[in-house]
């Protein structure tokens, strides 16, 4: 399947959702909301890691639930 390129309004709309997507946090002001977390070290690092293996976990068995066919179903 070959994409089609985007025309000139494809353009600009990428343009300026891009613009506001990099503005907004300049223009709406946010705190920081530290927990007890932020003061263990290394927690994000953690938490990516953890949340990562289990999403791939999470992932390969919802497909040997729902997508994977044993190896004699067109036969």
């Amino acid at each position: 399947m070959k994409l089609k390129t985007p025309g000139r309004r494809g353009w600009i709309f990428a343009v300026v959702v891009g613009g506001i997507a990099l503005a907004l946090p300049y223009v709406i002001p946010g705190g920081a909301h530290h927990g007890w977390w932020d003061r263990i070290p290394g927690w994000w690092g953690w938490f990516g890691g953890i949340g990562c293996a289990l999403l791939v976990t999470v992932a390969k068995t919802l497909g040997h639930l729902f997508i994977y066919q044993s190896e004699d179903w067109y036969e």
